[in-house]
């Protein structure tokens, strides 16, 4: 149906009814059924950017276990917030299988 790529992208799928008007304090209690909306059933498809994220504290060994996971070459540093945007490398096993692992820049308490 459609694809959503950014922070705001919005899509209808189904067209809500009408609310009905009506009162349930004063008398006499009169009320109008409002009218029925559609249905429909969808599947909805998640794309990831990554199967695993490795998220922790500055100068945890973010960006080492990710380069000794894949082939990816992040900024590897002595000192705090290295990475600044996030890396993301693929590991490849003997079977064939592959995991796409992201280095996602360090946490800051607060």
């Amino acid at each position: 149906l459609a694809e959503l790529d950014g922070h705001d992208a919005s899509f209808i799928v189904a067209v809500g009814g009408k609310g009905g008007t009506g009162n349930n304090m004063a008398l006499p209690y009169e009320a109008t059924p409002g009218t029925a909306g559609e249905t429909r059933y969808v599947e909805l498809e998640l794309k990831l950017v990554a199967d695993v994220g490795l998220v922790g504290k500055p100068n945890a060994g973010k960006s080492t276990l990710l380069g000794a996971l894949s082939r990816a070459c992040p900024k590897i540093a002595p000192y705090p917030f290295t990475t600044v945007a996030p890396y993301v490398g693929q590991a490849e096993f003997v079977d064939g299988s592959s995991l796409t692992v992201a280095d996602v820049p360090g946490l800051v308490e607060g």
